[in-house]
């Protein structure tokens, strides 16, 4: 299916769903994409509203609502809450829509083969939104490893330091919660919803091919939290894979201060290094460099290859789909069977960093994670251990 000028049905407008909004102006002139319809029960709250409703576009509080209406399009971007993903990329792909959906693809694994199934039967194409494996700098990157230049890979690490305050958890009803007041599987957390980004990465790029993930075959993670939260805000993980690549992941938001992304990925000739700004920068064994370019640049590239896809007149293959996005749900799951542990009360403090909005953090737990990053400490329970001795 080829359209010049592809119409686009956006489901979610708050949080995150504004980028959409904006990216789809900003591809305009490109893609010729249109706006056709919004799907969204309190679109009204989104800064973002009142520009759509006086361009005439359509707004429904459901997606049931949009199709029962003669509502289609060649594209839904589903950017609504965790929750809602898995059920509204089935229904859009049932009626015969190209789906985006924005990480994490889905709460579950079952939920994530559903919607591959979803996908096969309606013989449409789901792109999963982790920007950065869209990025000239990540598949660049990918091709070089699958083609054996850095040698075998060995080990993957990545460390996401970001505080968040008080009012980040009160952002809506399901933060930090593992289900929904409905009871609807959300398991949020950094790993899979803030800081995901970064895991994905590690598993996309060790990945068999291109366009696929490595895959976990165990996992040993330590969780904490020291908020006032169901689930956890602290995470250190030690992922091994089917491949034989081991991949580290430390990130939490009960620090101090916020650390850039970064990761340092070891191959056999080469290391792989990105500070979270700049480029990334392979230094090989023989002395040579060479840079990749910088992962964070159009962000919103992942509409624009997707709106390119429907004007192609040719089919072509995912660049991040179901499957490539699967293996971080599976790590989700599979360090959700681990207890949440609480932080030591006695050592956490917490400041106002405006009014009525407070941080609370463990002094030193980002010297430490940072630490274990470097030294590539895998541990289970060890990073957080570190931190109650460090302080008594």
């Amino acid at each position: 299916m080829s359209r010049e000028r592809p119409d686009v049905v956006l489901i979610g407008i708050g949080g995150y769903g504004q980028s959409y909004v904006q990216w789809m102006e900003q591809y305009h002139g490109v893609t010729k994409g249109e706006i056709c319809g919004v799907v969204d029960p309190v679109a009204r709250k989104s800064p973002q509203w009142q520009g759509l409703h006086d361009a005439g576009v359509p707004i429904f509080d459901t997606l049931e609502e949009y199709l029962n209406q003669g509502g289609m399009a060649d594209l839904a971007v589903v950017a609504s809450p965790i929750a809602f993903h898995a059920d509204q990329t089935c229904g859009a792909l049932d009626a015969g829509m190209n789906v985006l959906c924005e990480k994490p693809i889905a709460a579950t694994v079952q939920d994530v083969r559903r919607m591959i199934s979803a996908r096969d039967r309606a013989g449409r194409f789901l792109e999963v939104g982790y920007q950065w494996s869209f990025t000239d700098a990540i598949q660049s990157l990918k091709a070089d490893i699958l083609a054996g230049r850095l040698g075998r890979p060995k080990r993957f690490a990545a460390l996401v330091l970001w505080p968040r305050t008080s009012s980040y958890y009160q952002r809506n009803s399901w933060a930090a919660r593992k289900t929904d007041s409905a009871g609807r599987w959300v398991l949020d957390s950094p790993v899979s919803n803030a800081t995901a980004h970064y895991l994905h990465n590690m598993l996309f790029l060790s990945g068999p091919a291109q366009n696929r993930s490595v895959t976990p075959v165990a996992i040993t993670a330590e969780c904490f939290r020291g908020n006032d939260i169901e689930n956890f805000d602290t995470a250190c993980c030690r992922v091994e894979t089917a491949e034989g690549a081991e991949i580290l992941f430390y990130t939490s938001h009960c620090v101090e201060h916020r650390g850039d992304p970064g990761f340092r990925f070891e191959f056999e000739n080469a290391i792989i290094d990105y500070s979270g700004v700049g480029t990334i920068t392979a230094r090989f064994s023989d002395g040579r460099t060479k840079e990749y370019g910088d992962p964070g640049v159009e962000q919103g590239k992942k509409l624009r290859v997707s709106l390119e896809r429907i004007a192609a007149d040719e089919p072509r293959p995912d660049i991040c789909g179901p499957e490539a996005a699967m293996a971080h749900t599976l790590c989700v799951n599979g360090m959700q069977e681990n207890p949440v542990g609480t932080l030591p009360a006695d050592q956490l403090v917490t400041i106002e960093r405006m009014p009525g909005d407070t941080l609370r953090y463990l002094p030193g737990l980002g010297d430490l994670m940072t630490r274990a990053y470097n030294e590539g400490s895998p541990g289970k329970r060890r990073v957080v251990s570190q931190v109650h001795s460090h302080r008594r």
